[in-house]
């Protein structure tokens, strides 16, 4: 799926919705994507839309969202009953084109948090455990 798209359904289905600093759910993804390699564009739309919207895996594929980026955004989707170290720790160690496509994707999730987001979570922790493990997948 093209950037454009991606983005088209993430204002659609984000609205007005705001970070927890604020900003506009749609700034912060902007922001990700663009810091993003082409590839991960549309993931980096999408990263919250499973998590934080009404919208669905279904609707997504409906939309055109192919069953690699389907699978990254399903990664990079928090369970309820998920804490946030468990959740970093499986993209890590997601596999496959997906899970290289999700530690993209978090990574400049997570270094968007570290400038915008005065959040307690532990994302430096959660950076270098997914910075690691996506150092290792390109040399494996």
């Amino acid at each position: 799926m093209d950037a454009s798209t991606a983005r088209g359904i993430a204002e659609a289905s984000h609205g007005a919705q705001r970070t927890r600093s604020g900003d506009l759910v749609l700034d912060h993804l902007e922001r990700v994507a663009a810091t993003v390699s082409p590839d991960a564009r549309c993931v980096a739309f999408l990263h919250d839309v499973l998590e934080h919207t009404d919208t669905s895996s279904t609707e997504l594929t409906a939309f055109g969202v192919g069953p690699v980026e389907l699978e990254a955004i399903r990664i990079l989707t928090r369970g309820a009953a998920e804490s946030f170290e468990a959740h970093a720790l499986r993209i890590a160690y997601a596999k496959g084109e997906a899970g290289r496509l999700a530690r993209e994707v978090k990574l400049a999730d997570i270094d968007d948090h570290l400038v915008h987001d005065q959040s307690s979570r532990p994302y430096q922790w959660a950076r270098s455990h997914i910075a690691n493990r996506q150092s290792f997948q390109s040399v494996a």
